[in-house]
């Protein structure tokens, strides 16, 4: 039986964060690490990038800052690794069907806080007020019984909420809306909802100790399509050597491959999430895989030289537009 990463090299780890909502994390957080891992330049044992694809990498804006904010990032379970340009495109599919819930809700709610602005003309209306996103991606995440039809419905990940919604179906899309995304409830929220109260999910607490997401959508930009697939090997490979991958721990370290999440341009793009808190790196090779394992995966430290940004614990507890990935 697979000894608990909680039991290992986690148990002696111990990170506090603080709630909030942050694209340019604490200046103390934040290290100069070299994230090469010494490697020669040209690098001569990692993978490379082919250089026709490495001259379309943008090597000269600041990382820093390139995230926009969001308060809860949904991940689909797919078990691919490329999508439709757009996945809310592929008909039936469970981005197309959330989408459509979205809509329908967005039309609902502009009615109500345009009636109520009608009746409330000399209030300020703070609903106005541009809010944090929602982030919806695809994942090449299998269901657990690695049913490739998904004909129960797809897993959800959801962060930072750090639960697994099980077997979600597409028609079903509405109501996980109204209980995941939403926000809190109030008497309009529920004006607004047309689910059925009745359908009930099984949830449960994130079953990995850290997530490592990949974009690797290929439809979208090549270089996420042809980077992605170097770093996944990387991973998996390091992983599987300290013996903190998903098949040698109970709890270990969850590698996917991902659509778009914004920023093709700083290729290979990646997102680390552990405990509460996701941190965005931009412009990672091979050779920056194993500092990303022992100090961010591991520690929590962030790489200054690949830092995009961070969002920590519930980010904003407030309903949102939604920008799907």
């Amino acid at each position: 039986m697979a000894k608990p990463f909680s039991s290992r090299i986690f148990d002696i780890i111990q990170t506090t964060i603080t709630g909030k909502t942050d694209n340019n994390s604490p200046l103390e957080d934040i290290e100069d690490i070299d994230p090469c891992s010494g490697c020669s330049d040209p690098c001569s044992t990692h993978p490379t990038y082919p250089p026709s694809l490495t001259l379309r990498i943008n090597t000269s804006l600041t990382l820093q800052g390139t995230v926009k904010p969001y308060y809860k990032h949904v991940l689909i379970s797919t078990g691919k690794s490329d999508w439709k340009s757009h996945i809310e495109d592929e008909e039936g599919s469970f981005a197309a069907q959330l989408q459509k819930a979205i809509k329908g809700n967005n039309n609902k709610e502009k009615k109500v806080k345009k009636d109520k602005k009608n009746k409330n003309k000399n209030k300020s209306d703070e609903s106005s007020l541009k809010k944090p996103k929602i982030l919806i991606c695809n994942s090449s995440r299998k269901n657990d019984n690695n049913d490739p039809s998904f004909s129960e419905g797809n897993d959800i990940l959801l962060f930072s909420d750090n639960i697994l919604v099980r077997r979600v179906p597409p028609n079903h899309a509405v109501e996980f809306y109204d209980q995941f995304l939403r926000g809190q409830k109030t008497d309009e929220n529920d004006t607004l909802s047309t689910s059925q109260p009745h359908v009930t999910f099984k949830v449960e607490p994130m079953p990995y100790k850290a997530v490592v997401l990949i974009c690797s959508h290929m439809h979208r930009d090549k270089r996420c399509g042809v980077t992605a697939p170097l770093l996944k090997d990387e991973f998996d490979k390091i992983l599987k050597d300290k013996g903190l991958d998903v098949e040698s721990c109970a709890d270990g370290i969850a590698v996917y491959m991902t659509s778009h999440i914004g920023g093709h341009k700083f290729a290979g793009n990646v997102i680390v999430y552990r405990e509460k808190q996701g941190i965005w790196y931009g412009r990672v090779t091979p050779c920056h895989v194993k500092s990303i394992i022992e100090n961010t995966v591991i520690e929590g430290k962030i790489i200054k030289k690949l830092y995009r940004g961070s969002i920590m614990n519930d980010y904003v507890q407030d309903e949102s537009e939604i920008e799907l990935k």
